[in-house]
């Protein structure tokens, strides 16, 4: 796949979880497998995880609008994969509750890589077009 369908799939993706988090909290909750009902601190917080990966979708697509650099891109593209390795890493050295499933860490987890894989297959290889011609 070229680039360019990674970064669509990497904007389809960050726009749909976020909005999903913004408008049906619940749903991103039992894919967390967090216990329902949700508090409301709970919900908030999904919100807030929701309004960020839409503000990354949206930057993302702006940047990789026709008259844009390809600096624009790559820098959208580096916060993405930053944000996506601290989520994974938060996720993988955070504590649970004894009596807990680890499965609830899978799906965050595998987000996270899914996003940092995306990531760096959407950046553009400029550097390495650029040795091949000479």
């Amino acid at each position: 796949m070229q680039p360019k369908k990674f970064r669509k799939l990497l904007v389809s993706g960050r726009a749909t979880v976020g909005w999903l988090s913004v408008l049906a909290p619940s749903v991103i909750g039992k894919a967390w497998r967090i216990n329902s009902p949700l508090s409301t601190e709970t919900k908030y917080v999904i919100r807030l995880f929701g309004i960020r990966n839409a503000v990354l979708a949206y930057q993302l697509y702006q940047a990789d609008r026709p008259d844009a650099e390809a600096e624009e891109i790559e820098e959208a593209l580096r916060q993405g994969i930053a944000i996506d390795i601290l989520d994974l890493a938060f996720v993988l050295f955070a504590r649970s509750p004894k009596g807990t499933k680890s499965f609830g860490r899978a799906m965050p987890a595998l987000a996270a890589l899914i996003g940092i894989v995306l990531g760096i297959l959407a950046r553009e290889r400029s550097e390495l077009s650029e040795d091949l011609n000479d």
